[in-house]
């Protein structure tokens, strides 16, 4: 690694350069041998990792030029899972130039095959009707061990407001990571750090004619971890969000970002211009929806409940549309919309009744940012209507999920910040709070009889609420009927494999303030034990969590979890006529900040009953909090193991 001082006397050109003759210096097969050993399981690794950054003052506009190189060295046979590669483009990326090639180790230097085919393909995702994103997908041929692929290419941003960060860190070691930023002295740059360790990251600015110039490098970058469960990358590899606070556009200084006031004046400019006349037909549906509500939080519900059950989300991304909603009118009118659409028109709804409600930008827990900390358009993906019963109090309207009731906000905004539109000029940052699980709550009760030798006879009734309900809601939306008995089967399953279910009936599917209610009969075989007189019974029909430990040894991330919840079982066994009860397992109990349980059992008569209650308390479990995880699953594992004793009565 270069001293820290040589990289702040060196410009872009000259460092570029000695990046490149040291590269050079190295023999393929000397290269190839240096970091095989260096990253013995790697099947790859990124010699060079870099984007090199032009911002631009065209006439009216601030413009990025963002130049991306990445040269991967090829280390094991495996890589060539690495040979299909693609470059994304949109209308606020756009792909100017895009060369690739690979370098076929020789004696003493690379011989260089140029790709020469790029297939060009709108992006297609999942849920999304429409997005002008396109994908430019290419194959670097003859990937070997020790050959290198190198990709080149230019993005233009006509808006540098939209810029992404840049990160130090991908799913492949990376020897050398760099972001050059150069722009002229009337832009005015900041930069926030997210996950970067003390030292990993140096820093250099250098002032060179009209420009400056702000350089980021990181050496000997090891492999960013995959495991199942976790948050997003965002969450916790090093990585680097620039934005531009102020630039000199026709000899005037104009602010682009920098804070909230920045940032919402870019968004208010999105919505200034909509619904400048009221709909008559959306008014006559608002009357008829509101007449005979006694208050305005149950005129709200009503308005609330109807977008959710007749304006079909579709996502739409094109452009600036990605940003600006339609007027309320045309999405009634289109019973469709993507979030902003729908928002916008509850909004719009809401204000016909006299109302308080705002248009609120907002980001799901996919992005881990706080507005407080950067204020860019990154920081929220999402728009949603928020209304305000009383002065301070909010109550946050996502009728984009169908089936979460008023009263909650979705999933996947809990304790996000929520930036609502006041006015024209003037917002506000709230929190959304997080629901408690006695929220998000499943409470099962049933009777259990021995059927046969071996076998159990049960029914009873599954009641879901809260996130619980809304998530098996969907689930079931729109199933045939063989679908749905497989999908109430892997609701309801325990014992066994062999568990069958005889009957079962399903209500309140659409009704978002009552539970979701299964009735259910099932027969469970070969799961009783017998030996000689003697019959082992265990209630713990369900032993979720049994196998959950963690290995904080092989666990470097964190978990992730959509939200709090709790569990209630109630299992009544009846005692067969004939057999008396010689051991009863002893109620127990284990609880931590982020799982508990209890386990309790009763003697009534010729019955047992068993009552057990499970929490789960986190969004996120940290590493730090493994310990305690795995010591309220051993003691729940220790629990589960504990069984009913049966004995034959003497004649």
């Amino acid at each position: 690694m270069k001293p820290a001082n040589l990289y702040r006397q060196l410009g872009g050109l000259a460092l570029a350069l000695l990046l490149a003759l040291s590269a050079q210096a190295q023999q393929p097969l000397q290269l190839l041998q240096q970091l095989k050993q260096q990253y013995p399981t790697e099947p790859a690794v990124y010699l060079d990792y870099r984007q090199d950054v032009t911002v631009e003052v065209k006439g009216d506009s601030v413009q990025v030029l963002a130049r991306h190189r990445y040269d991967m060295l090829h280390l094991g046979s495996q890589s060539a899972m690495y040979a299909p590669d693609q470059v994304y483009t949109s209308h606020f990326n756009r792909l100017q130039k895009l060369e690739a090639r690979t370098l076929l180790p020789a004696t003493n230097d690379y011989k260089p095959i140029k790709v020469t085919e790029f297939k060009d393909k709108f992006d297609i995702r999942p849920g999304v009707f429409f997005d002008d994103a396109r994908i430019v997908s290419f194959t670097y041929p003859a990937v070997a061990p020790g050959a290198r692929t190198v990709c080149d290419y230019t993005i233009r941003q006509p808006d540098a407001r939209f810029v992404s960060p840049f990160y130090f860190a991908s799913y492949v070691p990376i020897r050398h990571a760099e972001l050059v930023i150069t722009a002229p002295r009337g832009v005015r740059i900041n930069a926030k750090q997210f996950h970067i360790p003390e030292g990993l990251v140096t820093y250099t600015r250098q002032e060179k004619g009209s420009n400056v110039i702000y350089r980021w490098t990181a050496e000997n970058l090891p492999a960013a971890p995959r495991e199942a469960d976790a948050p997003e990358a965002a969450y916790y590899l090093p990585h680097l969000a620039y934005f531009l606070e102020e630039a000199t556009v026709n000899g005037q200084p104009r602010a682009l970002l920098g804070g909230v006031k920045e940032l919402y004046s870019l968004y208010s400019g999105f919505v200034s211009g909509l619904d400048k006349q009221e709909n008559p037909a959306l008014r006559r549906v608002v009357d008829s929806l509101t007449a005979g509500a006694r208050t305005e939080p149950e005129r709200v519900a009503r308005i609330y409940y109807w977008v959710q059950d007749h304006v079909r989300y579709i996502a739409f991304e094109n452009g600036l549309r990605g940003f600006i909603p339609h007027d309320a009118g045309r999405v009634y009118a289109n019973r469709y919309g993507d979030c902003k659409d729908m928002a916008n028109l509850l909004h719009e709804m809401l204000r016909m009744t006299g109302a308080k409600a705002y248009r609120t930008w907002i980001g799901t827990r996919d992005l881990p940012y706080h507005y407080a900390e950067l204020a860019t358009p990154g920081v929220d993906n999402h728009m949603i209507t928020t209304y305000e019963p009383r002065p301070g109090e909010y109550v946050f309207l996502d009728a984009t999920s169908k089936y979460t009731p008023y009263g909650m906000p979705s999933w996947m905004i809990q304790g996000k910040d929520a930036l609502l539109a006041l006015d024209g000029t003037t917002c506000k940052v709230v929190s959304v709070p997080v629901m408690e699980r006695q929220r998000n709550r499943t409470v099962d009760s049933s009777v259990v009889v021995l059927d046969g030798t071996t076998g159990l006879r049960g029914s009873g009734r599954l009641a879901l609420g809260g996130y619980t309900k809304v998530r098996q809601a969907y689930a079931l939306d729109g199933l045939n009927q063989a679908e749905e008995a497989k999908l109430v089967k892997g609701l309801l399953e325990r014992g066994n494999n062999k568990f069958f279910v005889d009957k079962y009936a399903v209500q309140h599917l659409d009704a978002r303030d009552q539970p979701l209610v299964v009735d259910y009969q099932y027969r469970l075989q070969d799961y009783v034990q017998r030996l000689d007189d003697e019959v082992y019974v265990n209630l713990n029909l369900d032993q979720t969590y049994a196998t959950d430990r963690l290995d904080p040894s092989k666990r470097r991330l964190a978990r992730t979890n959509d939200y709090y919840h709790t569990t209630r079982t109630r299992t009544e066994f009846e005692v067969p006529t004939g057999y008396e009860v010689t051991y009863l397992p002893a109620s127990t109990q284990g609880q931590a900040a982020v799982l508990g349980f209890s386990i309790r059992y009763e003697r009534q008569g010729n019955k047992i009953i068993q009552e057990k209650e499970l929490y789960v308390n986190y969004l996120l479990l940290e590493p730090a909090q493994f310990g305690q995880w795995n010591g309220v699953v051993d003691k729940l594992n220790a629990a589960y193991r504990d069984a009913i004793i049966l004995k034959r009565k003497k004649a």
